[in-house]
């Protein structure tokens, strides 16, 4: 009787050990660790409308060889003005623009939709403000 204890002690003491290994090389480690870059931080910007109701460009286009992850536009005007959004270089209007605007509104795009163009925007009066963050 007290070798079968023994021999049952043994047996749990051997199948623990095993457990363990098998936990181990099972379990993520710094060795088979997958090596990422840190995320990009945005760019956060505040843009002021020079002459209301004239286009001007608000993001130049991104020429540096990397794709924008993200891009939010904020009509952030509490005076209840409206603002348009036009992607693309050229004859930016209202009516061809990608976005209006209302006060409190977004525009949002997001890999890999978030376009590369330039960007340009135009607000109902001069003064107006648009919020861009990008990354």
């Amino acid at each position: 009787m007290l070798a079968d204890r023994s021999e049952m002690l043994a047996c749990g003491i051997v199948l623990g050990a095993a457990s363990l290994i098998i936990a181990c090389l099972l379990s993520p480690s710094p060795i088979f660790a997958q090596q990422t870059t840190p995320p990009q931080q945005p760019t956060e910007m505040l843009v002021k409308i020079v002459t209301g109701n004239k286009f001007q460009q608000i993001l130049p286009e991104n020429t540096a060889g990397n794709d924008r992850r993200a891009l939010t536009i904020i009509n952030n005007n509490t005076n209840g003005d409206s603002c348009w959004v036009f992607v693309g270089t050229g004859g930016a209007s209202k009516e061809k623009s990608d976005k209006a605007l209302a006060p409190g509104d977004k525009f949002v795009k997001y890999w890999p939709f978030v376009p590369s163009d330039e960007i340009q925007a135009t607000c109902a009066s001069s003064s107006d403000t648009l919020s861009i963050e990008y990354q």
